[in-house]
């Protein structure tokens, strides 16, 4: 089984139809969905693989249509409940770009998990977005380190670099190096900020890991790198529809993850997961919100 563990909120995403007028009011759409980008990486990865989600929402109204909506996805739920259900505006601009205005509540109360939660996984997919607050950052490091105690593999998305300034640069990079992550998922200037990964290869932080790097880069080549090695660098197939970037780079890592699970061989296709991960991110970028909307596929459906 697929588990991934964070950050869970409710979304309200808000289209501006023109450029924002300040001071009054701005025709715009506006609706409220599922985010969060663990909980949206168990969404897009149910469908293709046995996941489990393990967060905290509130005993509220906006905790439970969270849940509900998880599990309609295929995804095994399992919820601690304390607080408040956090809430995040998603303002788009015409061009598809985000700002978001995260209140992250109880998304950011997760003690520490029941081990039963954790014991039958293969992956453990985390969030940089969980390292923001406690008690959540410490139970996500505790529930990494009982995965990869036990044998499992560990999956870490850097998530963004104001990610990185909160938690502090020397810090984070020192909590990469010691959970030994098997699979690093970062944008570009989350692997220059790091060090990860030059426009010319890998950095020199990745030399000090021994996990592969998934330096992801927009709508350039996604680069494959361990250590010294550039692996692979697989291009991206150009969107023919961009309604909107959210939960892309989410998408991304759960067909890539769920590619690798699905691979019956001693060394996975690595081009071939990338591409699966490309893929779905297409068909997020589709459609409104963390979404690849009313056709996706049936759960355990590779494709």
């Amino acid at each position: 089984m697929l588990g991934v563990i964070g950050d869970v909120v409710q979304d309200v995403v808000v289209w501006t139809e023109e450029e924002v007028r300040p001071a009054t009011d701005t025709k715009s759409q506006i609706s409220m969905t599922r985010g969060g980008s663990a909980a949206n990486v168990a969404a897009f990865a149910a469908h293709r693989y046995p996941t489990r989600f393990i967060g905290c929402v509130g005993d509220d109204l906006g905790g439970h249509v969270v849940e509900r909506e998880l599990a309609g996805h295929g995804v095994d739920v399992q919820l601690q409940r304390r607080g408040d259900t956090g809430m995040i505006v998603v303002l788009i601009d015409e061009g598809g770009e985000r700002n978001m205005f995260p209140s992250r509540g109880a998304s950011g109360m997760l003690e520490p998990v029941d081990p039963a939660w954790l014991e039958d996984l293969r992956i453990l997919h985390i969030t940089g977005y969980s390292l923001q607050n406690e008690p959540t950052a410490s139970s996500v490091i505790e529930a990494a380190r009982t995965v990869k105690a036990a044998g499992g593999q560990l999956s870490f998305d850097v998530s963004s670099t104001g990610m990185i300034d909160l938690y502090g640069q020397d810090a984070f990079v020192d909590l990469m190096v010691e959970l030994e992550p098997d699979y690093i998922s970062a944008n570009q200037d989350e692997t220059a900020m790091l060090g990860l990964a030059t426009e010319d290869g890998p950095g020199p932080l990745l030399e000090r890991l021994d996990g592969l790097l998934l330096a992801r880069a927009g709508k350039d080549s996604t680069r494959v790198m361990r250590g010294c090695d550039v692996l692979a660098t697989v291009p991206v197939v150009p969107a023919e529809v961009v309604r909107d970037l959210t939960g892309a780079g989410d998408a991304f890592n759960a067909g890539f993850l769920t590619a690798i699970l699905h691979d019956p061989g001693p060394e996975p296709d690595l081009v071939a997961a990338v591409e699966a991960a490309h893929a779905l991110a297409r068909r997020v970028l589709a459609h409104a919100g963390a979404s690849e909307g009313d056709e996706a596929p049936s759960l355990l459906d590779p494709a």
